[in-house]
């Protein structure tokens, strides 16, 4: 018996060595670069009152540090869904509040910080100039928060501050030795500042502490084996199918789609005359104005423009279809706005569209979502289904649908929305891998979703005792805790679908025979996932 364990140990001491090498030697690619993309968007308002060093707050002290903790924690959603704009007002909100409940400057570099990451994440030039006001308020107890002075030296890296993002990058090293995206960082950040030796020293640090991890994680599996093996452990994790939770409908969803020119197909310019036409063109565009005030969130001004484009149009005589069109928008506008007086006139407006409304998946979408948030769930499923017969792959639809069913607490029918989603979902999971493979896009399937995508490998979810020994070894690993000592592991960041099926054949060599690759846009997990 003792010979048997002797030689299962030398067996799993010389695999372990043979594997670490085989990764190391395959994940020579660090990354050596400096993104706004590497930018950490993590919700940590629980720490900010920790710096606050504020005691016995009055009443409407700390009602503002409700109303702050709020806006903070929405700032940081908001700037993971890539709304900057937003993310800025929340954000703004939330130090206006944190300074009327008199928190210093220790707590308020936590809203700075990311004020900083909003303007610096906006896609308006001018927001970008005003990154370097947000800088010089930052206190020196952001070197305690890894996160926090890691996300401050790609900030200075970015405003021409290399020597001392190069020091911020070196103090989130001392932090987490272990946090090897960084090591990049710095080596980018020494080679912009012409230190090709300094660069190459952080790249050789890298090495060690991967391997440092490597034997670190090998001495912990060896010396659990024999826990293992005494308490008789599998290592399985029992698979318990729980419902479908589904999507909740956001109001954030809605969105106005289209120009002026496409108002106009149910149009023909030579049945108006002269006046008629300058009348279409002034609605044109005050209409063009509109979408671009609602998509930018100015819903009052953007429902003032609908309702001048309407007028025009109507003084025009157009065609029902082109007015329901816009009467359509100036609802979702007045819905939008929050405004009660508003929001009065949405189901009037919405009840008198035109049936070829319903022809168009988003508009029937976005009212969908107008019904649901109104308490007609009725009437939003009806819509949500109409959606699915139009586009069979809109996924987002069975999900809200799910969410639905849940609320009005009828699980078979959640169940059987459920089934449609995962045959359509894995449909079109083989539909964009053809794409990619061949090049050819099947007409009536909406691949925009992954466009600009970021694609992952999700490695498997293990226990303490039957980790792989090289499992921290992998590029850009997260690993999220599951309970009762299980992990599921992701790894790496890859810009397109081919990089990361490279990358998934090759750790399914190597024994991850659970890995598959899933999709993140903007920071979001996408329904794209492999095959498991």
């Amino acid at each position: 018996m003792k010979n048997s364990h002797l030689l299962f140990g030398i067996f799993l001491f010389f695999s372990t060595l043979f594997s670490i090498d085989n990764i190391v030697a395959q994940d020579d690619n660090v990354s050596i670069s400096v993104n706004l993309s590497d930018l950490l968007l993590i919700d940590e308002v629980g720490k900010i009152s920790q710096y606050a060093k504020s005691k016995g707050l009055n009443e409407r002290a700390l009602e503002q540090v409700l109303l702050a903790d709020k806006a903070f924690s929405e700032g940081i959603n908001l700037l993971n869904q890539d709304k900057s704009k937003e993310a800025i007002v929340s954000l703004k909100t939330s130090y206006k509040n944190y300074k009327r409940a008199k928190y210093n400057d220790d707590a308020l570099n936590f809203p700075n910080l990311y004020l900083a990451v909003a303007h610096a994440m906006s896609k308006e030039e001018r927001d970008n100039k005003k990154v370097i006001r947000y800088l010089p308020l930052i206190s020196k107890s952001v070197n305690k928060e890894k996160n926090l002075v890691y996300n401050l030296a790609i900030l200075n890296f970015k405003n021409g501050n290399e020597s001392i993002a190069a020091e911020q990058f070196e103090t989130v090293i001392k932090l987490d030795k272990y946090f090897f995206k960084a090591y990049g960082n710095l080596a980018a950040t020494y080679q912009a500042m012409n230190e090709p030796k300094k660069a190459e020293k952080v790249l050789t640090s890298l090495k060690y502490a991967k391997s440092s991890l490597a034997e670190k994680e090998r001495k912990r599996q060896l010396a659990k084996s024999k826990a293992k093996q005494s308490k008789e452990k599998t290592g399985k994790i029992e698979v318990v199918k729980l419902p479908p939770k589904g999507i909740e409908v956001d109001q954030n969803n809605i969105k106005a789609y289209g120009n002026s020119k496409e108002l106009m197909k149910y149009e023909s310019i030579i049945n108006f005359d002269e006046r008629a036409r300058d009348k279409i063109k002034d609605g044109q565009e005050f209409y063009d104005q509109g979408l671009e005030l609602f998509n930018a969130s100015d819903f009052g001004l953007a429902s003032k423009s609908f309702k001048s484009s309407l007028k025009k149009f109507t003084q025009a005589k157009a065609s029902i279809e082109t007015l329901g069109q816009i009467s359509a928008n100036l609802a979702l506008s007045y819905f939008r706005s929050g405004d009660k007086r508003s929001v009065k006139k949405v189901i009037p407006l919405i009840e008198a569209l035109p049936k070829s409304i319903y022809d168009d998946r988003d508009m029937t979408y976005n009212i969908a979502i107008v019904y649901s948030s109104m308490g007609n769930d009725d009437k939003a499923l009806e819509l949500l289904a109409k959606c699915n017969s139009l586009d069979k792959y809109f996924l987002l639809a069975y999900q809200n649908q799910i969410s639905i069913y849940n609320k009005l607490e009828n699980p078979k029918k959640a169940k059987k929305v459920f089934k449609n989603h995962e045959k359509y979902k894995n449909e079109l999971t083989q539909i964009y891998k053809e794409y990619v493979k061949t090049g050819v896009k099947r007409e009536n399937v909406d691949l925009s979703f992954l466009e600009n995508a970021i694609f992952r490998v999700s490695l498997g979810t293990y226990s303490e005792y039957n980790m792989p020994v090289d499992i921290y070894l992998h590029d850009d690993l997260v690993n999220i805790p599951l309970g009762d000592d299980f992990f599921t592991f992701i790894c790496g960041n890859y810009d397109s679908y081919n990089k990361a099926e490279t990358y998934l054949n090759r750790v399914l060599e190597n024994g991850y025979t659970d890995a598959f690759i899933i999709a993140f846009k903007d920071g979001v997990r996408t329904e794209f996932v492999t095959e498991k």
